[in-house]
């Protein structure tokens, strides 16, 4: 122990936790997740900050990406990526509510924008008037060096949290938020002041900005009522007759408004991918005809496809219906919470209280200043020829001064007085004066009623989103919709006959085994089938070296990278949840155990060994009997039989090789 009193001893452990705690709140904080409050990650609060003081208003001027990248890293972010959170809030086909106004090369849903030198922007109209208003009362702190002073958050007038969403991947924690529309949120925030929770939540659907339709289900109403769910994500689908040819016509599908994230060139690969593995049969060519008037994705049909089975083929096995899975987290002050979207609201209107509160008494100060300072002049103006002597008699504006306070004027009006030339003195207009101390003094009246009932200043907050909806809000782009499984077809046998047959739900797959090799062959019907199993399960199978392996759904090839007998449940059948009993040979002798199929499953697709080192797999199965070696008779035992022991013990004990009967 250290007598050294600069020396303070320290518990290592105690002291890595610590440390880490404070970088992964600080990662949270300042980098990956958003403020609940005003929606903003500190990079894109910082960019619309150094382009707010850069004046680049909506209706003015657009300047280079490089000069406002560099104003933001040089004055308050001092790391890279502003310019990628630039044309993150930029992008129209991820925002509803685009914060950057891009002139150039911003990207597209397949490309990346053009470096920063060749592309310029400016601030959106729907930015400057839902975030840059009353900077005046930003929440301040000092910049990285000290030297100036940056917002904590934006007094933002509606919750964009919700409106535009965002992703973010922290220390622990992880945010996918959706985005929603805005006159949706004001008629939830309207029912909301009303009591009215079954209206809120039903008009906070996601709403997308690519337009893809929402499928009602199980995921959106956890999301709805958690903030964590898988929403499902459908592209709009229509059917045409197109020409195929120089005079056949076929059948079409025209997909449109695909889902988030998602574009017509991924989805391309993926069709020419299932037609070459055989999923779908029914598509003859892709076409991407997407230009500048929207997506446009058109799958031509082969001749005398069925359009229904073509379309939920697609669906079923391309993005064109995939999951967004949603999770509400962001920052309330230091800590990441996780909230349902009404629950977003609530919150975000009890911050815009706190601060439109604040902004109202900033106000209140600043209209009384003024008031004070008309009274001053209309003051001025009865006794303008005394003013003026008194002015013209002062030695220099210290004397003048004081000479005014004299004559009643207080400090702020004897400062205005002076502060005014002589020609505009005299020309001072009484009546303009008059009206605008009747202006300024009704609304000081208005101030103070809104400041003294939090129920008028509700409304206000309410009607407030209501304008910025009607001004900058637009119908609804994502349709909530009812839709099925995707079809499939499965070979049944009808009497003597095999016939096809549409269904709902995963398809049975055929396999053929080679036990020998431990190769596994993909067959189109269940003849010659040794396995047989659904699309959506997982085929476990077992080698003789003691090892489980998880199979894909459409497996096709040898089990591990050397050929080597596989051993499976049974010749035929369809997987279940059967348990299995397992029989091993070590050197101590033979031993048995149940494994369940669920703990089965659990194996990863490289494989698991769930036998003892050294052991020799003799048997897996649900329908062999194995006889016990006792001391006056040899006892018969079965699957119910043998005791359930933890993966990899030892079982009962059984007789010597040569006498089990396996």
């Amino acid at each position: 122990m250290t007598t050294d009193p600069n020396i303070t001893p320290v518990n290592l452990v105690d002291e890595m936790k610590t440390a880490y705690l404070d970088y992964s709140i600080a990662v949270l904080i300042g980098r990956a997740i958003p403020d609940l409050y005003d929606g903003l990650k500190p990079v894109t609060r910082r960019v619309l900050t150094a382009m707010k003081w850069l004046g680049l208003r909506p209706d003015g001027r657009y300047m280079k990406s490089a000069r406002i990248e560099g104003e933001t890293m040089g004055k308050l972010h001092p790391h890279s990526g502003a310019y990628g959170a630039m044309v993150t809030a930029s992008s129209g086909w991820t925002n509803n509510h685009p914060l950057v106004d891009g002139w150039g090369n911003w990207g597209s849903p397949t490309d990346g924008p053009a470096a920063p030198r060749y592309t310029e922007a400016k601030i959106t109209s729907f930015a400057w008037d839902a975030l840059l208003q009353d900077t005046d009362t930003w929440v301040t702190r000092p910049n990285y060096d000290g030297s100036l002073q940056e917002p904590v958050q934006l007094n933002v007038r509606l919750p964009l949290l919700l409106l535009n969403g965002g992703e973010g991947i922290g220390v622990g924690y992880a945010t996918k938020i959706p985005t929603h529309n805005l006159r949706g949120v004001a008629t939830a925030l309207r029912a909301l002041v009303d009591d009215n929770m079954i209206l809120a939540k039903n008009t906070l659907a996601p709403d997308f900005a690519t337009g893809c339709d929402i499928v009602k289900d199980e995921g959106l109403v956890e999301y709805l009522n958690t903030g964590a769910g898988s929403i499902r994500m459908r592209a709009i689908c229509s059917r045409e007759k197109l020409d195929y040819g120089k005079r056949s016509k076929r059948d079409g599908l025209i997909f449109t408004s695909l889902p988030l994230h998602i574009n017509t060139e991924q989805v391309g690969e993926q069709v020419k991918e299932a037609l070459e593995k055989g999923k779908i049969t029914t598509v003859a060519d892709v076409r991407d005809e997407t230009d500048r008037t929207g997506v446009r994705l058109v799958i031509v049909l082969k001749a005398g496809a069925d359009v229904d089975q073509a379309e939920a083929e697609l669906f079923h096995h391309t993005s064109l219906d995939t999951k967004f899975s949603a999770r509400n987290l962001a920052i309330d002050g230091v800590k990441p919470v996780q909230l349902a979207p009404h629950d977003m609201l609530i919150k975000w209107a009890g911050w815009r209280d706190s601060r439109l509160l604040a902004s109202l008494k900033a106000e209140l100060e600043k209209r009384r200043g003024r008031h004070e300072i008309v009274q001053g002049l209309i003051t001025a103006i009865t006794m303008i020829d005394e003013v003026i002597i008194q002015i013209r008699a002062a030695k220099d504006r210290t004397d003048a001064k004081a000479r005014l306070v004299k004559m009643q004027f207080s400090a702020p009006q004897s400062d205005a007085i002076l502060d005014m030339r002589l020609a505009q003195l005299t020309k001072l207009d009484d009546k303009q004066l008059q009206a605008e101390s009747k202006e300024i003094l009704a609304r000081i009246k208005e101030i103070l009623i809104l400041t003294s009932s939090e129920k008028r200043r509700r409304d206000y907050i309410v009607s407030e989103v209501e304008q910025l909806a009607e001004r900058h809000g637009n119908a609804r782009r994502s349709r909530a919709i009812d839709a099925p499984s995707a079809l499939s077809v499965e070979t049944v046998k009808v009497g003597r006959k095999s016939v096809e047959v549409k269904v709902i739900g995963p398809k049975t797959r055929f396999m053929s085994l080679d036990e020998e090799k431990g190769i596994f062959t993909q067959l189109k019907g269940p003849r010659g089938a040794n396995v047989t199993a659904q699309d959506d399960q997982k085929l476990v199978v077992v080698c003789d070296n003691g090892m489980f392996y998880k199979l894909p759904p459409k497996h096709s090839g040898p089990v591990s990278s050397e050929p080597t007998r596989v051993i499976v449940r049974g010749n035929t059948g369809k997987l279940s949840d059967t348990p299995l009993i397992a029989v091993w040979k070590t050197e101590e002798g033979i031993f048995a155990n149940v494994i369940p199929w669920e703990t089965l499953t659990k194996t990863t697709s490289k494989g698991k060994r769930w036998l003892p080192e050294g052991a020799e797999l003799l048997s897996l199965g649900s329908t062999y009997t194995l006889r016990m070696q006792g001391r006056r008779r040899d006892k018969v035992i079965g699957i119910n039989t043998v005791r359930t022991r933890p993966v990899g013990g030892k079982g009962t004990k059984l007789a010597k090789l040569e006498e089990a009967a396996v």
